[in-house]
């Protein structure tokens, strides 16, 4: 059973027992890190402004980055349409949403986001089992599954976003969703100018996304010392500081986790990354 944790900024979330890890970060809180990880770093305020957004969250969770998208727009444009596609691997998350106690201020999102039902979708050419909700102005599939297999699906359509909330669990644990050849699928579904934001700031996860055709850049740390990051093919985002450019040339952990065909368990992943790891350090020593 996953236990309920009180964050730093009194948001709610819970610690995940198959992951062993929380939802969201402890020391910044789960409304902040949402805020200041994804929303601002993805420029979803000045997108509300053009009047429509699409957005793709990779692992909706307890749908907090979901939420204070939807809020932090609509206070820039109370008539922005937007439409979520969202990916979550564990269907009980909805469940848990429902004894969350919800921040005052996102109450009315929460509301819509637990108005919707599970049903059948058919995105492109295939049935996907989704939970979907909708109004007049917002589109919200969450599409359920393992995230490799939906995101292939989703890179066989038409789909463009604007903004890509990437915040799967973490590369130690959730490795499979952080490597270079699921970074090239996440970019063909990015429009030119969109921002990928994650919390991540692992050097294997940065040089995944150069190597998968991004630049990248820093967010400002919040709740811990290490800064977050961005990624965009043409965008504009913060840039990278010398010493980070240094180290993702230099130092051995800057190697991309791979996985070819996007079916590797996520432990062969890491062995096969922990091998190279070995080797290189074995090389520079030498």
């Amino acid at each position: 059973m996953d236990k309920k944790i009180i964050t730093a900024d009194g948001t709610e979330t819970f610690f995940n027992q198959e992951y062993q890890e929380a939802y969201h970060s402890t020391k910044a809180g789960a409304y902040t890190e949402s805020l200041q990880k994804f929303i601002f770093p993805c420029n979803i305020p000045e997108l509300a402004k053009k009047g429509e957004i699409s957005i793709l969250d990779i692992g909706f969770g307890l749908g907090y980055n979901v939420a204070v998208a939807i809020k932090e727009a609509k206070k820039v444009n109370e008539n922005v349409k937007i439409n979520i596609i969202s990916i979550e691997k564990d269907k009980s998350v909805f469940e848990k949403i429902k004894s969350l106690n919800i921040p005052e201020n996102l109450k009315d999102v929460y509301s819509f986001l637990l108005s919707g039902k599970f049903t059948t979708k058919k995105i492109g050419k295939v049935e996907l089992p989704v939970y979907f909700a909708q109004n007049e102005n917002i589109i919200l599939t969450v599409i359920l599954g393992e995230g490799r297999n939906i995101l292939k699906k989703l890179s066989q359509t038409e789909l463009k976003f604007d903004a890509v909330f990437y915040d799967a669990f973490s590369p130690k644990v959730n490795t499979e969703m952080w490597t270079v050849d699921i970074f090239k699928v996440v970019k063909s579904l990015m429009r030119e100018e969109a921002v990928l934001a994650t919390y991540s700031a692992s050097l294997a996860v940065r040089k995944g996304l150069i190597e998968a055709g991004f630049k990248i850049g820093l967010v400002e740390p919040v709740g811990r010392k290490s800064y977050s990051t961005v990624a965009t093919i043409k965008g504009t985002i913060p840039p990278l500081t010398e010493k980070e450019k240094k180290r993702l040339e230099s130092s051995p952990y800057a190697i991309p986790y791979q996985d070819p065909d996007l079916n590797l368990p996520p432990e062969e992943i890491k062995r096969r990354w922990e091998e190279k790891l070995e080797a290189r350090k074995n090389l520079l020593q030498s």
